[in-house]
């Protein structure tokens, strides 16, 4: 994670954000009596919140740990590609 003060980020707002941009990383502003914040990729953000909202709907996570299991056993047979659109069209 790339770390700068507030005074820096002000100075140099556009080389930042380039860099967070081309180099994918976080950037931690930090300096401020209000608290520090974080910037990153608006698409990175969005993934986060996505996987936010998986890990709290116990049903899905569920799903997603027991599928996880059943590759690691090799118990795993896979989707019929024909029932998931199938299943898409209801």
């Amino acid at each position: 994670m790339i770390v700068t003060r507030v005074s820096e980020y002000r100075s140099h707002l556009s080389g930042f954000h380039r860099r967070v941009l081309e180099d994918r990383e976080p950037l931690l502003v930090s300096g401020s009596n209000q608290g520090d914040v974080v910037v990153l990729p608006a698409d990175d953000y969005e993934l986060l919140q996505e996987t936010i909202q998986i890990l709290k709907d116990k049903a899905t996570l569920n799903s997603l740990l027991q599928s996880r299991a059943m590759v690691q056993e090799g118990t795993f047979e896979g989707f019929d590609m024909e029932d998931i659109d199938r299943g898409t069209q209801d």
